[in-house]
């Protein structure tokens, strides 16, 4: 929350816009603050709750509220994780183990990731072997 409520983020218009581009990003927010870290079968429990304490941001039916992230700055809406995937350039001179494969999951972690280094804040990824943690956090820091 404390990244969005900033003008420069796109935080605009009337009051009543602002009240509900907060309760948009409040849900989004609090979905991966307390439930990011859930397995799928959780999430999916999770989601239901969401939206339920969330009714008036009005997350789009399709998927669950971790498959959309706000955007504040554009559109003013929830948009799919998919159009904000980077395009895959593969790069001949880059080491095998230096390659990153851009996902929706990568992408979507990157995103958390990067809007909480913007505040220092502590971040704590987990995750089973191989799901990519390392290999995201390094991405990112690399960058």
């Amino acid at each position: 929350m404390e990244v969005f409520l900033h003008e420069k983020e796109g935080l605009k218009g009337t009051d009543e816009e602002k009240k509900k581009q907060i309760d948009c990003v409040m849900s989004w927010a609090y979905a991966w603050g307390m439930g990011g870290s859930l397995d799928f079968q959780s999430k999916d429990r999770f989601d239901a709750v969401v939206k339920d304490q969330f009714k008036s941001a009005q997350y789009p039916p399709a998927f669950t509220v971790f498959d959309y992230w706000y955007d504040l700055k554009k559109e003013k809406i929830f948009k799919p994780w998919t159009t904000k995937v980077a395009s895959f350039i593969y790069d001949k001179e880059m080491s095998y183990f230096d390659l990153m494969v851009p996902t929706t999951d990568t992408t979507k972690y990157s995103y958390c990731l990067e809007v909480l280094l913007k505040i220092e804040k502590p971040v704590f990824f987990t995750g089973g072997s191989g799901t990519g943690k390392s290999a995201v956090i390094s991405n990112k820091l690399g960058k």
